[in-house]
């Protein structure tokens, strides 16, 4: 992991370690609202791996951490988080990639990145260098700062959301409902769009480290006697080859049976 230099953050980059490569290609990867922490480099380098390109999780947070399992200490980090000032920040990350001859980038966030993901594609949408791919696990950005309908225009946009997820307002059935249908009523739209509801899981459902799993139980995310990595392993299974397959179909269309798996 190396850190950027000339940035507001830092930023830790993960090279794939499978041999197939998708060259000139980068997705930045967007922290939960807890911060920077094993959970979030672990879905970096398991996407890397996957789909042969370098991830980058720039410190939305800047060194700030939530580490206890109190809501209200992850809300109030996220909460304090000024997502105009974090796109002008994003903004240089992507600047600073494409200096560095990535052609094709993308973007995944979970959680509070999720809405980030999106927001940063609102954001670009309009540029001569829009997002190839921007990817939201459980999350969505707030409605008053960004249109989500200029995304599609330009993007192609996936989603992934538990239809027991009960984080109202962020990404709770009501919620995704509205997001699609705002993705698909743009205006001019040409992009893609693809949400996928799984029915038996609630919030953060990629989460499967271990005090990532501690914590959704504690916060009745998920049902405590729940054996979350059996058994929601064909679930996430299935959403990481969703989201492989999606970035190398945008990013390389040649590679996407090698590396990504099927879009089941």
């Amino acid at each position: 992991m190396n850190t950027a230099k000339q940035l507001p953050f830092q930023v830790f980059k993960f090279q794939p370690k499978s041999h197939a490569r998708v060259n000139h290609s980068a997705i930045i990867v967007l922290q939960e609202w807890w911060g920077i922490n094993d959970q979030i480099k672990m879905h970096a380098q398991n996407l890397a791996d996957r789909t042969g390109a370098v991830t980058v999780v720039p410190d939305i947070y800047k060194g700030k951490v939530g580490v206890t399992a109190e809501a209200s200490e992850a809300s109030h980090l996220m909460g304090g988080l000024d997502w105009r000032q974090a796109m002008r920040e994003l903004d240089e990350l992507v600047k600073q990639l494409r200096d560095a001859k990535y052609t094709k980038l993308g973007s995944i966030g979970f959680c509070m990145g999720g809405g980030l993901s999106l927001a940063l594609a609102t954001h670009l949408a309009s540029t001569s260098h829009p997002l190839a791919a921007a990817v939201t696990c459980y999350g969505t950005p707030p409605k008053d700062i960004f249109d989500v309908r200029e995304i599609t225009k330009v993007t192609p946009v996936q989603g992934h959301f538990g239809a027991k997820d009960n984080m109202k307002g962020l990404s709770d059935p009501e919620t995704v409902d509205a997001l699609e249908f705002n993705l698909n009523s743009a205006t001019g739209r040409k992009a893609e769009v693809e949400i996928f509801r799984y029915p038996d899981l609630g919030h953060a459902f990629l989460n499967d480290e271990t005090w990532s799993v501690k914590m959704r139980k504690e916060l009745d995310m998920v049902d405590k006697s729940k054996d979350v990595i059996h058994e929601e392993e064909d679930d996430r299974s299935a959403a990481w080859n969703r989201i492989a397959n999606f970035f190398v179909t945008h990013f390389n269309p040649s590679l996407a049976e090698q590396i990504g798996g099927s879009n089941l």
